[in-house]
């Protein structure tokens, strides 16, 4: 055997023989059942480690092979006979297949995709399938008779609520509560392949939660199962693809998550606004409306700020105007003295309106209290008729501008395919040919309010591709109120928000990506206010005396970047990227998903092991991106 002298060898599927470069050809032939030697062929791959790389590419081979070759064997290699799973290793619902079930599941339109050794339950009625004591992970083809009967602890859940005689997981519950499905304890529904369902005994359909798309959406980012004929918003058939094989390192996934989440007024909303503008079918009716209820909601919240410091100064100046009659009286004039209004002074009806408004805002009501606020005050603020009047429509740069993305500022969502527009890019990518082989991803923004009380909301994000996360260059200087009522630097509230997310266990593999926004007023803000004013930031010190603002803002920006690096360096073993944007400039933003989209394709390389080290491929990516 012999040995290569860089230690990388090819190791026989069957046996765990180990070849290197010079001999790995003699060893295995033409590889007609892929990685084997020729004395295994016909024998199966029983070693699960070895099982889990069938079809995944080799360094060690794509050297040895042409492209078209190493294709070839690695397509072979999966699709062989020998290296299929034996039906005594594969039980559903507590009964080992037959050869004639493996074939009939294996063989049917949509067949559970990699099927491995193992133990699975499988609901004949609705065609859901998981692994026994998880939640579902796939939907394949209905009333197959494979397996026993489903059992009710199949999928080892505890809610009392039960779907096809099994008791459903939490996950799966909290996906119907979304989908406003009245399921109380002990409530036994009938699911059927087509999505609708009904409650046992009772004969009659209540529903169709896959017709909906916002059930379609809740599913997906919960990970569970969608049926395929759904999968891409299309209902039809769902078998065209189904005898396609496409090596694992090529093939991509449906639906790429992307979870978008930064600091309030990190610039977030409006990435998260821009990529609906550039990639998605832009604002529903009813999106239109709730941004437009949140707009005008925001201008009472500012009109309330500006009375709130109105009655300080109000009082300051009433404060002076008694000192100012105190020394009138001192010095001997006569008269009555009268307390003059000062220039803060409201008539009796702003000052009713101001009372009310602070009143309701204090109570924390101004949603309930609105639009019918808007109705009866609106007159009274002239500045603001137009806004909010009942005919205000937002137009594009309201939108981009406000504060937010609805006026609850929970999670938004946005599945788009990246590739489908070309406005601003001439390089990165050509057209692909073929519009189904187009890579689907999911934008899923949090806003920051709703990670308080310990990120609990993220432990139902799973399988994210990537974290965006972004942070506003112009915080340096600002203050945060954190949630203990404590004041604290707002770049340094950020960094520990960056800090808390990377170190989920969600996300302990997961790429993140570094967005560092508002580089145009970081810019201009930079050579007025060092930043050292932020204690993070007190040994930044320019190598050179004199800087334009150019100069400086890009050394300032690279040192910030470098000390976000150096922050993930002690927290993960990955790679941090990192890129500049201007989040109201529409191009930085088609700019960074497209960056985002060769971050995810280099990652996929790299965990191929297919072609090679890759690990300096995005170096000059990562850096240069500041341009």
């Amino acid at each position: 055997m012999g040995i290569l002298g860089d230690q990388r060898q090819e190791e026989c599927l069957a046996c765990g023989a180990r070849y290197c470069a010079g001999c790995v050809l003699r060893a295995m032939g033409s590889m007609p059942e892929g990685r084997k030697c020729v004395a295994c062929i016909g024998a199966p791959v029983a070693d699960p480690r070895r099982r889990a790389r069938l079809g995944k590419g080799s360094r060690l081979l794509a050297r040895v092979l042409a492209p078209a070759e190493l294709r070839q064997v690695m397509r072979a290699e999966r699709g062989c006979a020998a290296n299929q799973v034996r039906p005594d290793e594969v039980v559903v619902n507590g009964r080992g297949l037959s050869q004639g079930e493996l074939d009939l599941l294996l063989g049917c339109a949509v067949p559970p995709d990699r099927l491995a050794p193992g133990r699975y339950w499988y609901d004949k009625d609705s065609g859901l399938w998981g692994k026994e004591g998880e939640r579902p992970d796939r939907i394949v083809n209905s009333k197959l008779s494979v397996g026993g009967k489903l059992r009710a602890d199949a999928s080892n859940g505890s809610t009392q609520v039960f779907v096809n005689g099994r008791e459903i997981t939490k996950t799966e519950l909290r996906m119907l509560k979304l989908a406003n499905v009245q399921c109380p304890r002990n409530t036994h529904f009938w699911l059927y392949d087509d999505g609708s369902y009904e409650e046992e005994g009772q004969n009659i359909i209540k529903g169709n939660i896959w017709q909906k798309a916002s059930t379609r959406l809740i599913a997906n980012l919960f990970s569970l199962p969608i049926p395929p004929g759904y999968s891409h918003g299309l209902k039809g058939d769902a078998t065209g693809d189904s005898g396609r094989f496409v090596p694992d390192y090529l093939e991509q996934k449906s639906v790429h998550k992307l979870l978008l989440v930064g600091l309030e007024g990190s610039g977030s909303s409006t990435i998260f606004k821009q990529a609906k503008f550039l990639y998605g079918s832009k604002f529903s009716p009813g999106e239109l409306l709730d941004l437009k209820l949140m707009i005008q909601i925001n201008v009472y919240k500012y009109l309330s700020t500006l009375l709130e410091w109105r009655e300080c100064f109000e009082d300051q100046a009433m404060k002076e105007n008694r000192e100012l009659c105190t020394i009138d009286k001192a010095a001997g004039e006569t008269g009555v003295a009268q307390t003059r209004p000062s220039l803060f002074s409201l008539n009796q009806r702003l000052m009713q309106f101001a009372d009310w408004l602070l009143e309701i805002v204090a109570l924390g009501d101004l949603d309930a209290f609105f639009p019918a606020a808007t109705r009866e005050y609106a007159p009274i603020v002239q500045e603001v008729v137009e806004i909010s009047s009942n005919e205000y429509e937002p137009t594009e740069k309201d939108i981009l501008y406000a504060e937010g993305i609805n006026q609850w500022n929970g999670l938004s969502l946005l599945e788009f395919s990246l590739d489908e527009r070309y406005q601003f890019t001439d390089s990165y990518v050509d057209k692909p040919d073929d519009p189904s082989m187009l890579t689907k991803y999911q934008l899923i923004r949090i806003n920051s309010k709703g990670l308080n009380g310990g990120l609990r909301c993220l432990e139902m994000l799973q399988e994210v591709r990537a974290i965006i996360f972004c942070i506003s260059l112009a915080d340096y200087d600002q203050t945060w109120v954190q949630g203990s009522g404590e004041l604290s630097n707002k770049m340094i509230s950020s960094r520990d928000m960056f800090e808390d997310v990377i170190s989920h266990p969600s996300f302990e593999d997961t790429t993140c990506v570094l967005l560092l926004n508002k580089y145009d007023s970081f810019e201009a803000k930079v050579n007025r206010v060092p930043l050292t004013v932020c204690d993070w930031f007190a040994d930044f010190s320019p190598v050179k005396p004199h800087h334009t603002h150019q100069s400086l803002a890009s050394h300032a920006y690279y040192y910030i970047a470098l000390k976000f690096k150096d922050l993930y360096s002690r927290i993960s073993d990955r790679k941090l990227f990192v890129f500049q944007t201007k989040a109201l400039e529409r191009k930085t933003v088609d700019d960074a998903f497209r960056y985002i989209r060769e971050v995810l394709r280099w990652d996929d390389v790299k965990n191929s092991d297919a072609f090679g080290s890759v690990e300096d491929s995005l170096c000059s990516m990562d850096m240069s991106s500041s341009s």
